[in-house]
C-alpha cells in the first residue's frame, strides 16, 4: 500500500512539473510575439523613429531645392553686381549675363574677318595688327584678385592677368590695373580702361609691349614696335569722342 501511494505521489509531481514547464514556455512565446507591437505602440519609440526620418530627409530636400533655385536666383553674385552697379550707376546689368561672364576666363578672342567699321586708316587694316572680339562684360565683372586670360597671336602666347586694383575716374571711365607673372622673377604691368564705348589698354609682357583699342566689342591689338614703326600716336583724351578714354602707360616692374 505504501508503494502505491509513493507511485501516485511521484506521478503527481511529474504532472505538476510538466504543467509548470508548459505554462512558462507558452508565456515566453506570447511575450516574444507581442514585443514588436508593444515597441511600435510605445510613444517614445515612435517619436525617435519620426525624428530619425526627418533628420535624414530634410537635408536631401534642401539640397535639391538649392540646386534648382541656383539657376533662377542670382543672389550668390549679389556682392559683385552691387560693386558693378556702384561703378556704373547709369548702366543696368542682367544677373544671368553677368553670371555667364564670370564663368568665362578669357578677355577676348581673335576675329576671322576684319571689322571694317573700326575708325582706322585704310592702310592700318593691313599693317599687321590683330583684330579681336572684346568681351566687354567680362572686363566689367573683374574684381581685385580675379584672373583673366589674354591671348596675343603676335607673341604666339596667352598670358594670365591678375587684377590688383580698380580705379574710377572723374570722366566716367574705369581702369582695371593688374600684372602678369613672367616666371622670370619680374611682374609685368597691365591696364585696361573703359569709358562708355571705347576700351584702351597697355600690356607689358615677357615678350614685349602691346596696345589694345576696341570700339564696342570690336577692336585690335598691336605691338608697341609696330605702332612706333607706323608712327601711330597714343590716344589723346582731348581728341577722342565723348565716353572714350586715354591709354595709360605701362611699365614692367619687379616684386
Amino acid at each position: 500500500m505504501n508503494s502505491k501511494h509513493f507511485l501516485f505521489g511521484v506521478l503527481g509531481l511529474c504532472a505538476i512539473a510538466f504543467l509548470v514547464i508548459h505554462f512558462s514556455g507558452t508565456q515566453n512565446k506570447i511575450n516574444t510575439t507581442t514585443t514588436p507591437e508593444n515597441s511600435v505602440a510605445t510613444p517614445g519609440a515612435t517619436t525617435a523613429d519620426s525624428n530619425s526620418t526627418q533628420m535624414i530627409g530634410t537635408p536631401q530636400v534642401a539640397q535639391t531645392s538649392s540646386a534648382s533655385e541656383k539657376k533662377k536666383d542670382f543672389r550668390y553674385i549679389q556682392d559683385r553686381l552691387t560693386a558693378m552697379q556702384e561703378r556704373r550707376p547709369n548702366m543696368k546689368f542682367d544677373p544671368e549675363q553677368v553670371a555667364a561672364a564670370i564663368e568665362r576666363d578669357v578677355a577676348w578672342a581673335p576675329l576671322k574677318e576684319i571689322p571694317k567699321e573700326l575708325p582706322l586708316k585704310p592702310e592700318e587694316f593691313t599693317d599687321g595688327r590683330e583684330f579681336i572680339s572684346l568681351d566687354a562684360l567680362k572686363i566689367e565683372t573683374l574684381m581685385p584678385g580675379d584672373r583673366v586670360r589674354i591671348p596675343i597671336q603676335g607673341a604666339g602666347k596667352e598670358y594670365a592677368v591678375t587684377i590688383d586694383s580698380i580705379e574710377k575716374h572723374d570722366y566716367n571711365s574705369i581702369s582695371w590695373n593688374g600684372h602678369i607673372d613672367g616666371g622670370d622673377g619680374r611682374s609685368y604691368a597691365v591696364s585696361f580702361t573703359r569709358g562708355a564705348s571705347l576700351t584702351v589698354g597697355g600690356m607689358d609682357t615677357p615678350d614685349g609691349q602691346y596696345e589694345l583699342q576696341a570700339n564696342g566689342d570690336k577692336g585690335w591689338l598691336a605691338s608697341a614696335g609696330l605702332l612706333f614703326k607706323n608712327h601711330v600716336d597714343p590716344i589723346d583724351p582731348n581728341t577722342v569722342v565723348p565716353g572714350s578714354v586715354p591709354v595709360q602707360p605701362t611699365h614692367a616692374h619687379t616684386h
